[in-house]
């Protein structure tokens, strides 16, 4: 097996996105969970306990205190304010909290456009299955591909739409529910959990305590469904998109207007009372996000700089 995958964060080439990215424009404001066992070979030992369900309804935490245990294949379905959108790119992150970058519990994620049919990003493990992980050793993430909780705490695994592209009963133009399925990680046939390509996902197991399982954190929105005219009305207009160099921000009431790169370092920040032009030329073939804050409301925008 050759470690095909994307590294930890910091590494070049990896996909790893920090929590405080302005890439994000929302997160999970509903949430179910079934929990499972802590060990699902010994059910005496009762179901994973440690968190409470709303740990998981806000922007990443990156710490080991603010999650929710989902236990051995235990199930969150997630919900959100506007649905999710395919646009070019990752379209949503899911983060759990892993310690360090090789101590990895892995789940399932699937996606819904109606809450009743769920359909499951393709996964990948090349993970070794000869000797088992046990509840505190390490492996690879590069192993790893379309598991959530491949990274560490405070970086989300990314999730792009468009790999689902042409599913039936799928829409990827609006997705309203995201369903993460813990990984029992067990390399025994009769118990562990298979990727789909039919390989064993060898993760920590068995982790027997209440907050065994996959950790769940968080997950960000990267694209949405689009305001509707009200709310258009109340966040002001961001225009053209794409540009060429040069963009327009006008706002109905004096609002803070901040523009970052994908990376989240800030590029520019303003106050705004009406109508503002700004220069974006020095970020050609490459995209921004800005964001409008007023009081307690908040729009972000991806542009495209042509």
């Amino acid at each position: 097996f050759s470690q095909t995958y994307a590294p930890a964060p910091g590494n070049p080439g990896s996909t790893a996105i920090y929590k405080d990215s302005s890439a994000f424009v929302a997160w999970a404001s509903g949430i179910h969970i079934a929990r499972g066992f802590m060990n699902i070979t010994n059910s005496s030992s009762g179901l994973a306990s440690y968190g409470a369900d709303t740990n998981a309804l806000h922007k990443a935490e990156g710490n080991s205190a603010d999650i929710v245990s989902l236990g051995d294949s235990g199930v969150a379905v997630l919900t959100f304010d506007r649905g999710i959108q395919d646009e070019p790119g990752p379209d949503f992150a899911v983060f759990e909290n892993g310690f360090a970058d090789d101590y990895i519990e892995l789940a399932f994620v699937e996606v819904s456009s109606d809450g009743i049919s769920f359909f499951r990003f393709p996964s990948v493990s090349e993970a070794p299955i000869v000797v088992q992980t046990g509840p505190f050793n390490y492996t690879d993430c590069r192993y790893f591909n379309n598991l959530a909780g491949k990274y560490r705490q405070g970086y989300g695994t990314p999730f792009d739409l468009d790999e689902l592209s042409g599913t039936v009963g799928l829409d990827i133009s609006n997705v309203t529910h995201v369903k993460i399925i813990d990984v029992i990680g067990s390399i025994t046939p009769s118990i562990g959990t298979q990727d789909s390509q039919g390989t064993i996902i060898n993760d920590p197991f068995p982790t027997e305590f209440d907050s065994g399982g996959f950790d769940l954190d968080a997950v960000g929105v990267i694209h949405q469904e689009p305001l509707s005219v009200d709310e258009l009305t109340i966040f002001g207009s961001i225009y053209p998109n794409p540009t060429q160099g040069q963009i327009t921000v006008e706002v109905s009431v004096k609002s803070d207007v901040r523009i970052t790169n994908l990376v989240g370092v800030l590029l520019f920040q303003q106050s705004v009372e009406s109508k503002a032009t700004i220069d974006l030329s020095a970020y050609a073939s490459s995209c921004v996000f800005v964001e409008i804050t007023n009081g307690a409301n908040r729009r972000i925008e991806k542009i495209n700089v042509n």
